[in-house]
């Protein structure tokens, strides 16, 4: 059976999940785009020659005692690409469940990029409340397609997000420029995932045209 998605126009409320309200939606916005500096600056440092890695090197720092991860799977095309695609991620963990099982399969799925080269990079960060954001940045909607039904993603989005989270926001968009022009993150889309009913409630709000 096909699980329902509901249909949630761009102002719509849904007062008894309050995880879906716009307002979160221009939360999170900000930080995608503290997240997209991180990404830029790596990647101007590169072309300056200050900062040297490979391709898919994890790399990580901590700021104001919060943890910034970055892994860059593709230098020269997310520096020459003007028109790049996003999804942003955001969930509230259970905070009884062990993590390291969630830290894994994360491992396993950034593993499995190389296979996809039309996602460029991987970065995340810590948040103030625990929690953390992910920005994906890719060049090719099939490859990122791809990504999401290999064996491992599915597992976790089946199986390990429901048990470690009690909702989920995932955003879709794009951005406005070339990675060097500092250009803005567009959200066409935003899809809602509650996990704290028997069943997992679904909704999907589209913001823009795409």
């Amino acid at each position: 059976m096909v699980p329902v998605t509901v249909s949630l126009g761009p102002r719509d409320v849904i007062s008894d999940r309050p995880f879906t309200a716009t307002e979160l939606t221009i939360r999170d916005l900000g930080i995608l785009h503290g997240i997209l500096a991180d990404v830029r600056s790596v990647v101007v440092e590169a072309e300056e020659g200050s900062r040297a890695f490979e391709p898919y090197q994890k790399l990580a720092w901590r700021v104001g005692g919060l943890t910034h991860r970055l892994l860059i799977c593709d230098r020269e095309r997310l520096r020459d690409h003007a028109s790049l695609c996003a999804v942003g991620f955001f969930g509230e963990k259970r905070p009884t469940m062990d993590p390291w099982p969630l830290e894994d399969a994360n491992t396993e799925i950034v593993a499995e990029f190389a296979k996809y080269p039309g996602i460029l990079s991987y970065a995340s960060v810590e948040l103030p409340d625990g929690h953390w954001a992910n920005l994906v940045l890719h060049d090719d909607p099939v490859d990122v397609q791809f990504w999401r039904s290999s064996q491992m993603h599915q597992r976790a989005v089946d199986t390990l997000t429901p048990e470690h989270y009690f909702n989920v926001r995932i955003h879709n968009g794009r951005l406005t420029s070339g990675i060097f022009d500092r250009p803005q993150i567009v959200i066409t889309k935003t899809k809602y995932f509650d996990y704290t009913g028997p069943e997992a409630w679904r909704a999907e709000r589209t913001l823009l045209s795409t």
